[in-house]
């Protein structure tokens, strides 16, 4: 693994394809190093990842781009519609999805620009 490796997983915005992009979250999880805990912890904050752009794709596919570090690996999921970080009155699994992300993430944030927005998570080893 090289310091900044990129991997980016562009699937169908379909419930049915959450199992693939956990199980490359968990690879990508164990080539940083990430013990079991932590590589469990990635699985949850891609599942609810995926619920969340699920809930919010702008297309009919998302785009989830993983960048591993030596100890950490950060992952991007969008393109989300440009008002998902409005916090007007979300649905109950949005709200558990945000809790969940937030708590398990070392970062998590939403961001919005040109007209899209993105989540950012970063989760590291250890």
């Amino acid at each position: 693994m090289a310091d900044g490796d990129r991997v980016v997983l562009t699937v169908p915005a379909r419930e049915e394809f959450a199992r693939t992009v956990r199980i490359a979250a968990a690879e990508i999880a164990t080539r940083v190093g990430m013990d079991i805990d932590a590589i469990d912890d990635v699985r949850i904050a891609v599942e609810e990842a995926f619920v969340f752009g699920n809930e919010h794709a702008a297309g009919p596919e998302l785009e989830f781009a993983f960048t591993l570090q030596p100890a950490a690996v950060e992952l991007s999921v969008g393109p989300l519609v440009a008002n998902c970080a409005s916090d007007d009155t979300p649905d109950r699994g949005e709200r558990y999805a945000r809790f969940i992300l937030e708590s398990i993430c070392d970062e998590f944030e939403i961001l919005e620009s040109d007209g899209a927005c993105h989540l950012r998570m970063v989760k590291t080893a250890g």
